[in-house]
């Protein structure tokens, strides 16, 4: 069952924080892959239904044997701000190293309670100053039925610039929200 998370699940609706439209249209493609499963394949994370997110779409693969965030697959949009492909890298290299623990556990959290994330972040921009953006992160499988990977789609339209300036790091989310994906929420908090 797919309970919005257009409210999100740790907050009463008087107090919320508005998501973009492009964050909830993410999350409503991400619903039409499940196809019926819990968790979406992630052969289902396709051209078909994603063509709109691609460029800021990444997929990432949770190492559970050690904390690592390996980014599998990128969108082509992020060559713009850091200025290099980032597949392969570990996102843990990309953030600020006093958050490095937390964004790890709250990928977990992801995977073991299977429910999103919602964020609006800084980056520290190349100079020194910072520029908002926001994530959803949602639970995909890898032909196992169970939530092991995340999909990851990045807003950084929120503020126009131009040129695009390059980004040196990730750092701590100034908002934060489970989406409930209809497993309930993790009783992390931020």
């Amino acid at each position: 069952m797919f309970l919005s998370s257009r409210k999100f699940a740790d907050e009463p609706a008087r107090t919320m924080i508005s998501r973009s439209e492009e964050s909830i249209a993410f999350e409503e493609a991400w619903e039409r892959a499940r196809i019926g499963a819990d968790i979406p394949d992630r052969r289902g994370i396709d051209l078909k239904r994603f063509a709109k997110f691609a460029r800021w779409l990444a997929i990432i693969e949770p190492e559970r044997t050690s904390p690592a965030l390996p980014l599998r697959l990128v969108g082509s949009g992020f060559f713009d701000f850091f200025k290099a492909d980032l597949t392969g890298l570990d996102y843990l290299d990309l953030v600020d190293p006093a958050i490095r623990t937390l964004a790890y556990d709250s990928v977990i959290a992801c995977l073991d309670r299977p429910c999103g994330l919602w964020q609006s972040t800084p980056a520290q921009i190349a100079d020194g100053s910072t520029m908002p953006y926001e994530y959803t992160i949602l639970p995909i499988s890898k032909g196992t039925g169970r939530a092991d990977h995340i999909v990851v789609h990045v807003n950084f339209e929120l503020v126009p610039m131009a040129p695009r300036p390059m980004v040196d790091r990730v750092e701590h989310s100034e908002v934060w929200h489970w989406l409930d994906i209809g497993f309930g929420v993790p009783d992390l908090a931020f």
